[in-house]
Formats: structure tokens, sequence, C-alpha cells
């Protein structure tokens, strides 16, 4: 490779990183249309690149599947390649008790099969969580990406949630929790 073409390459992976870590709004991450007209029509090989670079750092680019399967609707954003401490967790600002509603929601709505009427959730979460965080919470976790309402009202596991909850782990430290726990 020329010293030209990768001085090139470097540029760009180095905006690519940037991209990535600049925060838009409340969702993180970018469309692959921005990363197309940011890095040009090879970004694919730049996040590639970039993948490998971050790798060292304990990071890695993510890619979500839009809705319409596209990679212009794709999202993509960098992640932990490692699920983070709790006490790393705890430095992100988010409650221990907010946590609990979105795992008891994910692990609820993937026990109905991928889809739960929201008015079953909230009858659900309303046995252990105060009636007020349950809707405050299950509105922000929509806002957020982490949930998906229909216009029926039916609950489903956001792209935020694909990218950032390892659903499967979740599920089986839910299954492995509720046979340790003693019966009354």
């Amino acid at each position: 490779m020329e010293s030209t073409d990768r001085a090139l390459l470097e540029r760009k992976v180095r905006k690519a990183f940037q991209v990535l870590i600049l925060q838009r709004g409340r969702n993180p991450g970018v469309k692959g249309w921005e990363m197309k007209r940011y890095l040009g029509r090879d970004y694919r090989k730049i996040v590639e690149v970039l993948g490998e670079d971050v790798a060292a750092l304990g990071l890695e680019v993510f890619e979500v599947k839009g809705v319409d399967g596209t990679e212009d609707s794709s999202r993509f954003l960098l992640r932990f390649r490692e699920p983070p401490t709790v006490s790393e967790a705890e430095t992100s600002g988010i409650r221990i008790d907010d946590l609990a509603v979105l795992a008891s929601t994910i692990a609820f709505v993937n026990s109905k099969q991928g889809r739960a009427a929201r008015r079953e959730v909230e009858h659900f979460l309303r046995e252990k969580f105060p009636k007020w965080r349950v809707e405050y919470s299950l509105d922000r976790y929509v806002k957020r990406g982490y949930l998906e309402q229909d216009d029926r009202a039916m609950l489903h596991v956001g792209w935020r949630t694909r990218a950032e909850v390892d659903e499967k782990t979740l599920m089986t430290m839910i299954l492995a929790r509720a046979q340790e726990a003693p019966k009354k």
C-alpha cells in the first residue's frame, strides 16, 4: 500500500471513529447512509479496519440491521466487547431499579415470543415496582430505542436492546436465579 493510500485510509478511520463517538440526541451510533456520506462508498472496509483498531481498547463496532434490511438503514455503534462490571455500570448514571425494570421487561417480552401488550407488561411490573416508575420507565425506554411500541400498544424488543444487551445471557441468568430461589 502506498503511503498516500495509507494516509487516506488512516484519515478515514480517524473520521469514522469521531463520527461514531459523537452523540446525536438520545441515540448512539450512526446510520449506514451517514457513514456513506462521511466516509464514501467503501465505508464498510473502513469500519472493518476501525473494528480491528478499537479491539485493543476493549471495544467493537457493532451493526444493527435496520427494519427494511438495507445497508442505509443499518446503525453502527461502538460498544464494549465484554459486559461492564457492576462498578463500571454504576458510572453510567442509570439507576439500578431502572435497569431492573428494563431487564424484567425484556425477559417478559421474550417469554411472550417477542411481543406483549403494554398493559400486560405494566401489570406484570406493578407487582414489583411502583406504578409511577413503571409508566415513566417504559415511556423512556421506548423513546431511547430499547423497546418499540406499535400502534396497537404492543411492545417489542428495540434495536438498542439488540445492540447493547446480551439477551441470551440475561435469560440464562434469570432462569438460573429462579432455580436458586428458595421455595416458600
